[in-house]
């Protein structure tokens, strides 16, 4: 429900600044007074685009105040917003045109904006009626007086799962990207990538071994004569032995004799690995030749695949494996995501058409209860028709088309409502429409923009009459110049224009119960208000 409005520097308006009751109020004001700028500021706060004209060099500032229902949490939820009962919604334009929107003084885009106040306001003009004109706003309407939402909810959930499986199955068609030819190279590879057995680091391992027997014939004589230099006739365990034995002879050499001893038995152990690393060198050195194969079969599937080790190698394998699995297993995984496809169908169409059933059942009684509002509407020979037929393929909204027929004169075949309705029969069926389903709309502010245009006297009392019932249903304000309806409102508002210093600017009042005689009588007889007129007011206020 709107609260409060306030516009500041917008065209005409200076500032305005106005409260809403829960119920019917109605809006009136002479020709070009400034109604049409108010709800233009309106539609601006709720995300329409802005005239850039209607600007006058100054910030301007639009803000309005909604109390909303729990139902309204979610959204805020959704988008990471505060929630508030009373809730603020604001768009503000800088003099360069710079424009930008708060909830609850949080910034949020204008897609957000407009995202939010289409759940809790719609604004109806006599030629903007997408309620005639959308077809989804048609099927809208069955549904909200079919009480479809927990049939379309599930009808949905099924519906997204089964566009995810086709989904699936398309991307799964992409992955198979080998033919037969591509299949057998990529197998020849992976056989020949597995039969190698190339372990981690073995190009590295082979390289060093390699290296090293390489330089068998040096380190062979390395070891060997290191070998001869300990333990040779002469030489360095040979001497030691000869100094040990020579200070053992007198016990004030003793800790040096130990000492030496030490070293000997160390120096031993060195000249026995020695003899062992040459024996094993001389044993193995035949190795040499099977080490230089490995390595060149290891080094072949390396640069076959443009890798530089075994770790990129093994990547390489098990892309090649997850290529020839999807190969191998195409058929058998497609199968499977095929099924899933099918069953998915078939319960989507169980659910299609079990809401294309629903919606069907109660379209006989809706286009009664129309007819017979407008007939009451000034419209005795009017036709409404719902034309609901099943689409090739489910969307969505499900397996049906709708579309609104409509013919106002004897012996006119109904029509596509769009085509054939003037203004004033759309403003006419669209308050009709409205008025069946406002318990369940779910807009908590609907607002006319003068779709009484066109009508007059009883038809227009009657449309009264349905505006006042909307209302205890829903908030409706109704910006109208028929004095009839103006007389059924529970608040009055009057727009007017005034002039000061060559100024003209738009300014409101909340009219009193004497004002709105007053208001009334000038919607009856013109400018010059006649007593008959002011008569007549007070007996349409007191109808």
């Amino acid at each position: 429900m709107l609260l409060n409005l306030r516009i500041n520097n917008y065209a005409l308006i200076n500032n305005l600044d106005v409260n809403f009751s829960n119920n019917f109020t109605v809006i009136s004001g002479d020709t070009g007074s400034g109604k049409s700028i108010i709800l233009d500021a309106l539609s601006i706060l709720l995300g329409k685009r802005i005239d850039k004209k209607k600007l006058n060099n100054k910030k301007c500032v639009i803000e309005g105040e909604f109390q909303l229902s729990l139902k309204n949490k979610s959204f805020f939820n959704n988008h990471n917003l505060d929630y508030d009962k009373n809730t603020i919604i604001r768009r503000e334009i800088n003099p360069k045109g710079k424009i930008r929107a708060f909830i609850n003084d949080t910034p949020v885009s204008a897609s957000i904006l407009s995202d939010f106040t289409s759940l809790i306001i719609e604004i109806h003009a006599q030629h903007e009626n997408l309620i005639i004109k959308d077809s989804k706003e048609q099927l809208y309407i069955i549904d909200k007086i079919a009480d479809n939402k927990d049939v379309k909810i599930k009808y949905l959930s099924l519906f997204n799962e089964y566009k995810s499986l086709k989904e699936d199955l398309y991307s799964f068609n992409n992955k198979r990207k080998l033919n037969e030819d591509d299949y057998k190279l990529y197998k020849f590879h992976f056989n020949e990538i597995v039969d190698a057995d190339i372990n981690v680091n073995e190009n590295i391992d082979l390289e060093n071994e390699i290296n090293a027997y390489q330089n068998i014939n040096e380190i062979l004589e390395i070891t060997r004569g290191s070998y001869n230099l300990f333990s040779g006739e002469n030489q360095v365990l040979d001497n030691l032995n000869k100094i040990k034995r020579g200070l053992s002879k007198f016990d004030n050499f003793k800790g040096l004799v130990d000492r030496i001893d030490s070293n000997i038995i160390d120096l031993s152990d060195v000249a026995d690995e020695l003899v062992l690393i040459a024996d094993n060198l001389s044993n193995n050195s035949q190795n040499i030749n099977k080490l230089l194969s490995r390595q060149d079969i290891v080094n072949n599937i390396l640069r076959k695949h443009n890798v530089n080790d075994t770790y990129e190698l093994s990547k390489v394998k098990d892309k090649i494996k997850l290529d020839l699995d999807i190969y191998e297993n195409y058929e058998g995984e497609k199968n499977i995501i095929i099924g899933k496809i099918n069953n998915a169908f078939r319960l989507l169409n169980l659910q299609a058409n079990k809401l294309s059933n629903s919606r069907k059942k109660i379209i006989c009684d809706f286009e009664k209860k129309i007819d017979n509002l407008l007939k009451t509407l000034g419209m005795p020979h009017a036709k409404f028709r719902v034309i609901l037929e099943n689409r090739e393929e489910a969307n969505k909204d499900g397996i049906d088309n709708v579309q609104f027929q409509f013919s106002s004169n004897p012996g006119v075949p109904v029509q596509d409502i769009s085509k054939i309705a003037s203004g004033g029969e759309i403003s006419r069926l669209m308050l009709a429409l409205k008025y069946i389903i406002a318990n369940d709309d779910g807009i908590g502010t609907l607002i006319f923009d003068e779709i009484d245009t066109g009508v007059s006297g009883k038809i227009a009392s009657f449309m009264g009459d349905l505006m006042k019932a909307i209302s205890k249903k829903t908030q409706l304000i109704s910006v109208t110049h028929l004095p009839q309806i103006a007389s059924k409102s529970d608040e009055h508002i009057k727009v007017f224009k005034t002039i000061k210093e060559n100024t003209t600017k738009t300014e409101i009042k909340l009219l009193n119960k004497e004002e709105r005689i007053i208001e009334i009588a000038r919607l009856l007889s013109g400018k010059k208000i006649s007593d008959a007129a002011i008569t007549n007011a007070k007996e349409l206020l007191n109808q």
